[in-house]
């Protein structure tokens, strides 16, 4: 009888060994929060982390917890206190607002690291995740000054200092400054309706090139433009299948293998805290493919442009 207890005794104790080499060899992570402060049927900045999150969940055999239209600070404590009760350790703030957010509660969560976008508050377990959009605005921009022929090209932005914005001024201003640039503000990410009005002032001023920097107003505006018969350029996802002819090309942030690169690293113990700015580097934020539209020339002189940014850091 002793025996088999010793046995049995063996038999458990290796069996619970096992069991938490398993669970170690996992890695850190546990489970994954997403707050959103939209929807994530928005084709573009929701649809994206959201798609994001569901790769998290495949590769890592974990589950993802979604609130989406997170609005306010009370909001974001009770999504929290609920996330923590469910095992999360990783929440991501699809947006800027979620940095003051997290600033305000993460002390009471020191096992969960908080990430969120395009902010500058972060503390020893709160991350920003800053993207540099001057570039791939730029190149855009670019792009545009080559495909226009009124020379008048349109910008419909959610808020007037995007540095995506920027950029796309400056890239076509480096082709021909004589292009006439029109900026228009929504002064929101959704206010659909606005940006339609906006488009329609736009086209009153013979633009044949349209760019929509906002992500809740984007393909609402590439569809006006195909019915226009203008081209547009796409934004935060590639958008050439929404309308091949009419999209040239779309400034990405691919969110779906960025959010997947954090969680990678947080699993691995590398994620830091701190602001990760992530620039024009071909792989989380690039351009798109290029549209129907546009000739093989025209498309062999961005590549070369781009890759020599890339390797030099300049832009020609």
């Amino acid at each position: 009888m002793k025996k088999i207890w010793t046995t049995l005794w063996i038999i458990i104790t290796f069996s619970l060994l096992v069991s938490c080499g398993q669970v170690f060899d996992r890695g850190q992570l546990n489970n994954v929060g997403l707050l959103l402060d939209g929807t994530i049927h928005d084709e573009t900045w929701g649809k994206g982390a959201y798609l994001g999150a569901l790769n998290i969940k495949d590769e890592h055999n974990v589950s993802v917890l979604t609130h989406e239209n997170v609005t306010t600070q009370r909001e974001t404590e009770e999504h929290v206190k609920d996330l923590d009760r469910q095992g999360v350790n990783l929440i991501f703030g699809h947006g800027a607002q979620f940095g003051q957010y997290f600033d305000q509660l993460n002390e009471y969560y020191p096992d969960i690291h908080f990430v969120y976008f395009n902010g500058n508050t972060f503390d020893h377990n709160i991350t920003s995740i800053q993207f540099d959009g001057f570039e791939m605005g730029y190149f855009a921009g670019k792009l545009s000054a080559k495909m226009t022929e009124t020379g008048h090209i349109g910008v419909i932005s959610a808020y007037q200092n995007q540095p995506e914005v920027q950029g796309f001024f400056e890239g076509v201003r480096s082709v021909d400054s004589d292009v006439q640039l029109q900026l228009k503000s929504v002064f929101d990410w959704y206010d659909q309706q606005r940006a339609m009005l906006l488009f329609d002032e736009l086209m009153e001023n013979d633009i044949d090139v349209v760019y929509p920097a906002g992500d809740g107003f984007n393909v609402p505006i590439i569809n006006a433009a195909q019915e226009q018969d203008i081209y547009a350029i796409g934004y935060i996802n590639d958008q050439y299948d929404v309308a091949p002819d009419t999209v040239i090309t779309s400034t990405i942030q691919d969110l779906e293998e960025l959010y997947l690169h954090i969680a990678d690293e947080y699993d691995n113990e590398d994620l830091p805290s701190g602001i990760i700015h992530f620039g024009f580097d071909n792989k989380y934020v690039h351009l798109g493919e290029f549209g129907d539209e546009v000739s093989e020339d025209i498309q062999e002189e961005m590549e070369q442009s781009i890759a020599n940014y890339i390797d030099t850091g300049s832009l020609d």
